[in-house]
């Protein structure tokens, strides 16, 4: 498709799994198939379901998703 990335191989996929959760160690985080049309997508999870904030995130812009946990780094690295 004009104007978009190619999705990342699996090496890169794992790679960018570790420095998720490394820099924000609240969420679960996965890379899955939506379906065939809309291809991949990046997916955080928050670990503590009753936390107040965003609990879920699916985006697939590995960008958007750090823009969207962002708030969350900060605090995760003050523990």
């Amino acid at each position: 498709m004009p104007g978009t990335t190619p999705a990342p191989d699996s090496a890169a996929v794992i790679r960018h799994l570790r420095r998720l959760a490394v820099a924000y160690p609240a969420f679960d985080f996965g890379y899955e198939l939506v379906n065939p049309r809309r291809g991949k997508r990046w997916v955080a999870e928050r670990r503590d379901r009753l936390a107040p904030g965003t609990r879920v995130v699916i985006t697939a812009s590995l960008m958007e998703l750090h823009a969207a946990l962002q708030p969350y780094k900060a605090a995760s690295h003050d523990r």
